[in-house]
């Protein structure tokens, strides 16, 4: 738990809450703001009635306090190097949460008024916009740069940013092309990984059908041989079965003319 009292005012910071006490009608109240819940719980002790209007203006103390321990860091962080640098941007960065939770609920407090809701919402307004200057100021201060020189220098502190913006933009897409290009460059590996097998895998297949047509070939060749000792048989078929009819032709021319004798001897 941490204190802060500023006018009579005391500012608790208890797991996550903002709480503010303060004494009204001699009685001691507590505001409690809840983070993530835009809800205002006001309890007493004594029964003494608190308005709509006297709690908007707590809040305002609040918030000047705020602002002030906010405009207090940032003079810290313009003066300090390092890890005591780090430390008070660390601690801005939860004041600003706080302040803009704080508004938040000064917001809703001013659209639940029925009187002179207009002023209290033109304070809101101004609040929201000076908040807004002060994260300005904010990054100013991380990156180096002084509000009052930057007010005296003019228009040359902002050239002077803007070219930084600028000069960090241009590095992250250089950072960004640069891992495009080694993205690519793995593709192109990869694709050339591929590429290689699949040029060994028709070189295999090359083979492979080359030998299958020397096989082919080798076949044909016993193909031909094998039809030419067909060709052979038959031809010597052809010639035994013509040899045959000859020597039974002359058989039987013999055994014509030896009856033709036989029968003229015996007449």
């Amino acid at each position: 738990m941490m204190k802060t009292k500023s006018d009579g005012l005391t500012r608790i910071k208890n797991r996550g809450d903002l709480c503010l006490k303060l004494t009204c009608c001699s009685a001691p109240w507590e505001i409690c703001v809840k983070r993530r819940k835009r809800k205002s719980n006001v309890k007493s002790r004594n029964g003494c009635g608190l308005n709509m209007a006297s709690l908007i203006e707590t809040y305002e103390q609040q918030y000047a306090t705020l602002t002030a321990e906010i405009t207090h860091n940032i003079n810290n962080i313009s003066s300090t190097r390092g890890a005591e640098k780090q430390k008070y941007v660390r601690q801005v960065e939860k004041l600003f949460d706080e302040a803009k939770e704080l508004l938040e609920q000064m917001d809703l407090e001013v659209k639940d008024l029925t009187t002179d809701r207009q002023k209290y919402k033109t304070r809101v307004k101004s609040y929201q916009v000076e908040l807004t200057k002060l994260e300005t100021d904010v990054r100013r201060a991380k990156l180096g740069i002084d509000s009052s020189r930057d007010e005296l220098l003019g228009d040359d502190t902002h050239d002077s940013e803007d070219q930084r913006r600028r000069l960090l933009d241009n590095t992250e897409m250089l950072d960004r092309a640069t891992r495009r290009i080694e993205h690519g460059y793995k593709v192109t590996l990869e694709t050339e990984q591929i590429g290689a097998q699949v040029i060994e895998d028709l070189s295999n297949q090359r083979e492979s059908i080359q030998r299958s047509r020397s096989r082919l070939g080798e076949m044909n060749a016993n193909l031909g041989k094998s039809s030419r000792l067909l060709s052979g048989m038959m031809k010597r078929i052809i010639q035994n079965r013509i040899l045959l009819i000859g020597i039974g032709l002359i058989l039987l021319i013999v055994i014509v003319v030896a009856i033709y004798f036989m029968v003229r001897e015996n007449s």
